[in-house]
């Protein structure tokens, strides 16, 4: 599926709001995990050049913790992995080293701030594995965490609002459209 910018004039704390919706329903009706989903969302949402399968499959191996081995939340990692896509030190213009990591170090330490924890296992371990309150959760903090993600990135490079893809992250999935998805 194609999206275009519709060069909407959007307030950053309405794109903040887009990111975060937009990461919820990835999560919830296309049934990716937290990281896949926030690096689909900032690597779509703000044209980073990745196609939808590169995204899942560098983002699948930290679902659930690394592997789901309960380390470092996927939804942390995922948008670690945005940011870097985005403005990190090997792309053209991106951020010096040293800069770069403190940017990354300033989500983690919000991250921690709001969640208190960064381990997944910590996290979730008022849950059932299967249940929905563990799903809405992850959903939860899944779209926290890209909010958090999108407002680090306008406020270290307001001009990422040029290559916004308005039309992406207004677009919502369905259950039905992570079902067929899954079977195609």
């Amino acid at each position: 599926m194609t999206f275009k910018n519709s060069n909407t004039a959007l307030q950053s704390h309405e794109i903040i709001e887009l990111v975060r919706q937009r990461a919820e329903n990835i999560f919830e009706n296309l049934k990716l995990c937290c990281s896949e989903s926030l690096l689909l969302v900032l690597n779509h949402g703000f044209n980073g050049g990745l196609s939808s399968e590169q995204a899942k499959q560098l983002g699948a191996g930290f679902c659930g913790g690394i592997g789901e081995a309960g380390c470092t939340c996927g939804a942390l990692s995922g948008a670690i992995m945005g940011l870097g896509l985005l403005v990190g030190p090997h792309i053209k213009g991106g951020m010096r080293k040293k800069n770069f990591r403190q940017l990354a170090r300033k989500l983690h330490d919000r991250f921690h701030e709001e969640f208190s924890s960064t381990c997944c296992s910590v996290l979730i371990k008022d849950f059932d594995k299967k249940s929905k309150a563990r799903s809405q959760f992850c959903s939860n903090l899944t779209g926290s965490t890209a909010a958090i993600a999108t407002e680090l990135l306008l406020e270290t490079r307001p001009d990422l609002v040029q290559r916004l893809q308005t039309d992406y992250l207004t677009y919502r999935d369905s259950k039905l459209t992570g079902f067929l998805q899954k079977i195609v």
